[in-house]
């Protein structure tokens, strides 16, 4: 008898969309947040007290922009200030997209993929709050702690063995790696739904929705960084 393969669907095929319910007369938001980067998470939802959410799942985005990378603190921000009616994307935890963001940092996609663009879209959400550090020499106009924090040898490891590093790679002889944003604090306010639209405007993936993610999938657009080859070098090749 033959066996009959199934096919795993791709998590992305999951993705709920859902608007987010007020409550009662004071208008509170309907769902609460737990995880984000400053715990080495995905942020994803802790209390859904509007029924319209699953506890549990992922949050992907928030009002169209992507939240995941971000810190506690940001996720919350972007949600407080996002105009209403508030559209939010989320998707249930499996094998491939899961809660731990150093796991889904660590794994080696298709360059161009959904995924793999993903993987870019949470470094940049992560270099809002952290400086990715590197081994090798500055380039000119490069800035130390704006570009890269430009460290020793010596103090990279250190930095991975105290596990402050999200995810390291090698590339062309040099180390990599991305650090763990703190926490935020009283003096440095979360950021906005609307400031971080500005600031992801600057960066390579533009703010890309998941919808745009796949289409530039489909088109074979490839928007890696050094960090993101170096890691990918780093798995794929080792």
């Amino acid at each position: 008898m033959s066996k009959t393969v199934v096919k795993k669907l791709h998590w992305r095929s999951n993705v709920q969309d859902t608007f987010i319910p007020l409550l009662g007369a004071s208008g509170e938001l309907g769902v609460a947040i737990g995880g984000g980067a400053d715990y080495g998470e995905f942020p994803f939802v802790t209390s859904a007290p509007g029924g319209s959410l699953t506890v549990g799942d992922i949050i992907l985005e928030i009002g169209g922009t992507p939240v995941l990378g971000m810190t506690l603190g940001d996720v919350r921000g972007v949600l407080n200030s996002c105009p209403h009616p508030i559209r939010i994307k989320t998707v249930s935890p499996g094998s491939t997209l899961c809660k731990d963001l150093r796991l889904y940092l660590s794994k080696c996609f298709t360059p161009g993929s959904v995924d793999s663009q993903l993987q870019q879209v949470i470094r940049e959400n992560l270099y809002l709050r952290a400086v990715p550090c590197t081994t090798r020499q500055p380039r000119d106009a490069e800035i130390s702690g704006v570009d890269y924090n430009f460290v020793s040898i010596e103090e990279f490891f250190s930095l991975e063995e105290s596990g402050a590093l999200l995810e390291s790679g090698k590339f062309k002889g040099n180390y990599y790696g991305t650090p763990r944003p703190v926490h935020i604090g009283p003096e440095s306010p979360p950021i906005t739904y609307q400031e971080h639209r500005n600031l992801l405007r600057n960066f390579r993936t533009r703010s890309k929705s998941l919808s745009n993610l796949e289409k530039a999938a489909d088109e074979g657009i490839n928007g890696e960084d050094d960090l993101g080859k170096c890691c990918r070098t780093k798995l794929c090749h080792k």
